[in-house]
């Protein structure tokens, strides 16, 4: 389809590899906050000099982001949990290859699923945070519908290849090693 070199193949991977380190970089942000705040919340404990009520849903906020994040990048570099042992004990086989294409296409219908019922999920909120009345719960639930459009995305990618390798009787599915530098 794409050749090395191609334009449209460079220019979709400069975007891959933007959404890649704003994704890292936001998740390892939201775990040094957290941590922070975990260390905070601690200290003030055993020395009261400030009183942190809205620690908790800021952790929450964090981790929904890390979590959300931290798995479309795991779906990008296929490092994600899989359980592969059919298409593994299958592999080299025109079944084992079938597999592969089932498995592909029902984790891209899982992702699209959570990427749509995310989206519906945060339209539809309208409530705010207890401590921090200001800021509405969909926006730190918009990790889910935006982490799964991009996780739906590599899934087509995915099935794409699967079905290549699947008529052209080759075996192996590319796995995507991290050459980006920093996070």
């Amino acid at each position: 389809m794409f050749r090395k070199g191609d334009p449209v193949l460079t220019f979709l991977e400069r975007i891959d590899r933007w959404v890649s380190f704003t994704a890292r970089t936001v998740a390892s942000v939201s775990l040094a906050a957290i941590f922070l705040m975990f260390l905070a919340n601690v200290f003030v404990r055993f020395i009261p000099v400030y009183n942190f009520t809205e620690t908790d849903d800021w952790i929450q906020i964090c981790l929904i982001w890390m979590i959300f994040l931290g798995a479309q990048e795991l779906v990008r570099t296929r490092s994600h949990f899989v359980v592969d042992v059919l298409t593994e004990r299958l592999s080299g086989t025109p079944t084992g290859r079938f597999c592969r294409v089932l498995v592909t296409i029902t984790e891209l219908i899982m992702y699209a699923v959570i990427c749509w019922y995310g989206l519906v999920w945060v339209i539809r909120s309208e409530a705010y945070f207890q401590s921090i009345p200001w800021l509405p719960v969909r926006w730190a639930y918009a990790a889910l519908p935006i982490s799964a459009f991009f996780m739906t995305i590599y899934g087509i990618r995915d099935v794409v290849e699967a079905v290549t390798n699947f008529l052209r009787n080759h075996e192996s599915i590319s796995l995507l090693t991290d050459r980006q530098d920093g996070f």
